[in-house]
């Protein structure tokens, strides 16, 4: 390191009387000590501090003989006093030295925020060496792009079964057996459910109980894609088709689902000219890419899902009529939460051992008040929202059990005896009435059973739990 010394020495002795601290001295050794040839040290008027032999054996120099003289009479196109003047870093410019074109950086030396110099180095010797480098790039960037394409057409795995889909409630059970029977064919599907009722979920379910089990299980949610990137992400597009294009193509959707599923969520949501092809593909099972000259032929089985009825969608001309026919003959109808609240505490304790440990405090219990005032709640965002209520009071709750005290105001004033138990007054005539109505049909159901609890709770399809606590409210046995 003789050589570093001498210069950092040259260096001082140019710009004046300077002790360098650690991390100066650091910065000036990686500047040093790099493979950039060409280095040259100036100070603030442009004259040469130092020059590496390397520099100086290009411009057939002496040793030594560059120091004092002013840059630009040694590489007149140099702008490194440019750089001491205006004190603004000029990195990968083009530099004419001798003839030869090369890629320099110039940075501007600064003591105490004012500049006293500058040096400047070679990036690059020519130009073949920055083709060669964008070359590499270009390489690098198409094994990239290559990967990636594999990636998207690698099956989604299948997460979920009718395992997964808890519930006892009659109505949910008739879904889960519809389904069941419908997954067995290779028929095209509509799932018919408002948003939280787990339609994505049955979807897999579908799937995984289907033939096509082994293939590949592919999404798309229909609302979350722009309109005008519709067509190529479904049907996919050829190189070149329209400006920003992958170079080599790529397969849409239903090429990526062949011999497996595809899942069209919120499906209602796609516009009118995307329908109609969409309704060529399921009639013909061919998909034609965006700039493409043929059709190619795909083997898939649709699966798609809307919350609102596309009926509704036809008559308001946002859905053609053929299409929704075509995808109206297997229809499953997956019910909200308040069609079977009975299914509520098992939702419950399912998403508390879900989450069993709430900040060290040990598993959560619902305590039965909160439990009732749940399922008399009318569940707007069913299950979804279920869960994030339940994740939500039972990280808040001070203690393991969570009471009525604990759940969101929307869900007390939904229930008469949560308003009661929090002291409202308010519609207590309208409480008491409903309430008078509630244990009439009660005991008459009672009354056709013979005291029958089980009979009762199918009769008014509601959970035993459920019975028992409304029993335990109205002092009936």
């Amino acid at each position: 390191m003789a050589e570093l010394s001498d210069i950092l020495s040259v260096i001082a002795e140019a710009l004046g009387p300077y002790d360098p601290d650690e991390a100066v001295v650091e910065a000036l050794r990686t500047l040093l000590d790099n493979r950039y040839e060409g280095l040259i040290v100036v100070d603030a008027e442009g004259r040469v501090v130092y020059m590496n032999r390397e520099n100086e054996r290009f411009l057939g120099l002496a040793r030594g003989a560059a120091k004092g003289r002013h840059i630009t009479d040694l590489i007149p196109s140099s702008r490194l006093h440019v750089v001491c003047q205006t004190g603004r870093a000029e990195v990968g410019h083009l530099q004419e030295i001798e003839g030869k074109t090369k890629v320099v950086a110039r940075i501007p030396l600064r003591r105490d925020g004012r500049v006293v110099g500058a040096m400047g180095s070679i990036m690059f010797r020519d130009l073949r060496e920055v083709d060669r480098l964008a070359r590499k790039v270009r390489v690098l960037e198409d094994q990239v792009a290559s990967y990636q394409r594999k990636l998207r057409q690698l099956p989604q795995r299948n997460r979920y079964t009718f395992d997964n889909i808890l519930g006892r409630g009659r109505r949910l059970r008739e879904a889960v057996d519809l389904a069941k029977r419908v997954a067995r064919s290779d028929a095209d599907v509509l799932l018919v459910g408002e948003t939280g009722t787990g339609k994505e979920l049955f979807a897999h379910a579908i799937h995984n109980e289907s033939p096509r089990a082994h293939g590949p299980f592919v999404r798309l949610n229909c609302a979350a894609i722009p309109r005008d990137l519709a067509e190529s992400e479904l049907f996919g597009y050829e190189p070149g088709s329209f400006s920003g294009a992958d170079r080599k193509g790529r397969i849409g959707k239903f090429e990526q689902a062949h011999g497996g599923t595809i899942f069209l969520d919120e499906i209602g949501e796609l516009p009118l000219d995307i329908q109609a092809k969409l309704l060529r593909v399921l009639q013909e099972r061919e998909v034609e890419r965006l700039g493409g000259t043929g059709p190619r032929y795909v083997d898939f089985r649709l699966v798609a899902a809307t919350n609102v009825d596309l009926k509704d969608l036809v008559e308001a001309g946002r859905f053609r009529a053929d299409l929704y026919f075509r995808m109206n003959r297997m229809l499953v109808y997956l019910p909200p939460l308040r069609d079977h609240p009975e299914d509520i505490p098992l939702y419950v304790e399912h998403f508390l051992e879900t989450h069993y440990d709430f900040e060290g405090t040990g598993k959560r219990r619902m305590a039965p008040e909160a439990l009732a005032a749940l399922q008399a709640y009318p569940w707007p965002g069913n299950v979804r929202e279920l869960q994030n209520v339940v994740e939500r009071v039972a990280w808040n709750a001070t203690g393991p059990e969570i009471r009525l005290a604990d759940l969101p105001p929307q869900i007390l004033t939904a229930d008469p005896a949560a308003r009661a138990a929090g002291g409202e007054g308010e519609g207590t005539l309208l409480r008491q009435a409903v309430e008078e109505a509630e244990k009439r049909v009660i005991r008459r159901v009672l009354q056709i059973t013979g005291g029958n609890k089980k009979r009762a709770c199918e009769l008014l399809g509601i959970h035993r739990a459920t019975l028992y606590q409304k029993l335990a409210r109205y002092g009936e046995k």
